[in-house]
């Protein structure tokens, strides 16, 4: 074997350990998603010790079954999502958000209010997406993939909440 050949196949294989640090593993399977972004007004705000986290879910089912397990599951979907620091502002008129979601059917988006300390049980929904005011019947979405969803605007009103679906 000739130096210039040995040259050749220690670097070729430097190249190759070097990009190989997890070993091999399968190449992650596509997931289909799109975004939904739109609009959200509040109006009157409560008492901030009632305040703890507010975040925007679309779920895949209504109405949902347990909220919890939904959420921990990737049934639904969170913005900001679980583990993410950020949360939505409280005390604003408004508030335009845009997140990405699994393409797919969404019949109830709403904006969740965690109204106590216990993070599995004080939950509430506090404005649901609806294009009638009829508040009992939220309007379903359907995310394409790659695609975009607009104007999925959500009125929050915390003195006249939406019907409550699940317990």
């Amino acid at each position: 074997m000739t130096a210039r050949t040995r040259r050749f196949i220690s670097v070729l294989s430097l190249l190759f350990f070097s990009a190989c640090d997890e070993g091999l593993k399968p190449v992650p399977a596509y997931v289909p998603s799109g975004t939904l972004s739109g609009l959200i007004t509040y109006h009157n705000w409560p008492p901030r010790d009632s305040l703890v986290n507010l975040r925007i879910v679309a779920f895949t089912e209504f109405p949902p079954t347990d909220i919890v397990f939904s959420v921990l599951q990737g049934i639904a979907a969170v913005y900001p999502s679980i583990g993410d620091t950020a949360l939505i502002p409280f005390y604003v008129d408004s508030l335009r958000y845009s997140f990405v979601v699994r393409a797919g059917h969404y019949p109830y988006v709403v904006v969740a209010q965690q109204f106590g300390p216990d993070v599995m049980k004080n939950w509430r929904v506090v404005g649901q997406y609806d294009l009638d005011t009829n508040l009992a019947v939220p309007e379903a979405i359907d995310v394409p993939d790659r695609g975009v969803v607009k104007d999925v605007n959500i009125n929050v009103d915390f003195t006249n909440l939406p019907p409550q679906p699940f317990k």
